[in-house]
């Protein structure tokens, strides 16, 4: 019997016996004995019938990080808001989290219960290949991504993607990635959604054995494993386009255009450290690039990045009363 059809017969027990969701995750996709489970899973079109098969849990990592900037408080609140996880895990080598911005996330309502940090070691190697010491943890975090996905599944957060809508459609596949048609040889990371049991997730993890390149800071996140996996099995995704993470115009969709046009996407990197090569012109004499965001400047920048911030970030009463609920 095929995945798919195995798995709509679960679902069918959901409808027909009201046997909960999280009943049937647990003893069917957490389940050991399931882990090739996969093979033959519809990747286009999902799990069918509704069911998710990813829970609803958020990681960022940051290591060396223990301070929130400005904005990356802001992604983590348009997390809580827009995706409602029942968990936020910050993987992380620093034993708490300090600062002002840091301070404005945990004041939201039953955030206490959401969001955890988990103890990480910034690795310093990958398969015995040591990594470039310029770029270690931008690499570093490349492959604790991939492991943390592999351990709990959910959805990978780069520090600087602001979730606009719901992900939860993408929790009804086995696992979805940024793979735009007009950009067929490489895939973006900065948003991953997975399975633990993924497939692919192993196999891009063991494209790096004998073959991490430490002169490129992309090739080995973002090319090899298209050109050694998904181009002979694309259907080991589901491939989103451009609105689902990250694309070369969305610097000056953020930072120069004021249009609303933010809102037709799932979720948007903020660019915050590229500002300056990617951001071509200030905005106005007053309003230039690159600039340090923070809750006082970001109200003279009329554009969409400002309406993003609005939108999630609490300057005068606090959001999200769904956590009360949890």
């Amino acid at each position: 019997m095929k995945t798919n059809n195995m798995w709509r017969l679960w679902c069918s027990c959901l409808f027909t016996f009201g046997v909960s969701s999280f009943v049937i995750y647990e003893l069917f996709w957490q389940s050991p004995r399931q882990f090739g489970v996969f093979e033959g899973f519809d990747n286009v079109n999902g799990a069918g019938n509704g069911c998710y098969i990813i829970p609803n849990i958020i990681h960022f990592i940051r290591f060396n990080q223990p301070k929130f900037k400005f904005l990356e408080a802001v992604c983590v609140l348009a997390a809580l808001k827009n995706q409602k996880p029942d968990k936020i895990y910050f993987h992380t080598n620093s034993p708490k989290f300090v600062g002002p911005y840091w301070d404005v996330i945990m004041s939201t309502p039953g955030v206490e219960s959401v969001i955890e940090l988990k103890n990480a070691t910034l690795p310093d190697t990958i398969f015995g290949q040591k990594f470039n010491g310029g770029w270690k943890v931008w690499h570093a975090s490349d492959i604790v991504r991939i492991k943390v996905l592999m351990k709990y599944g959910g959805i990978f957060l780069d520090n600087d993607s602001y979730v606009v809508k719901s992900l939860n459609k993408f929790r009804a596949f086995e696992m979805s990635v940024c793979w735009e048609s007009n950009l067929p040889t490489q895939i973006n990371n900065g948003v991953i959604i997975a399975h633990k049991n993924a497939r692919f997730l192993k196999e891009w993890l063991m494209t790096y054995k004998g073959h991490y390149d430490n002169s490129s800071w992309f090739y080995n996140a973002g090319i090899r494993p298209v050109e050694v996996v998904l181009s002979k099995r694309p259907e080991l995704v589901h491939k989103e386009g451009r609105r689902f993470a990250e694309y070369r115009g969305a610097p000056c969709m953020l930072y120069l255009d004021n249009s609303g046009v933010w809102r037709d996407h799932y979720v948007i990197h903020l660019y915050v450290n590229h500002m300056c090569p990617m951001v071509p012109r200030n905005l106005s004499c007053t309003a230039t690039y690159p600039v340090v965001f923070n809750e006082t400047n970001i109200h003279g920048y009329d554009a969409n990045i400002r309406e993003m911030v609005y939108d999630v970030y609490p300057f005068n009463q606090t959001m999200y009363p769904h956590l009360n609920d949890k």
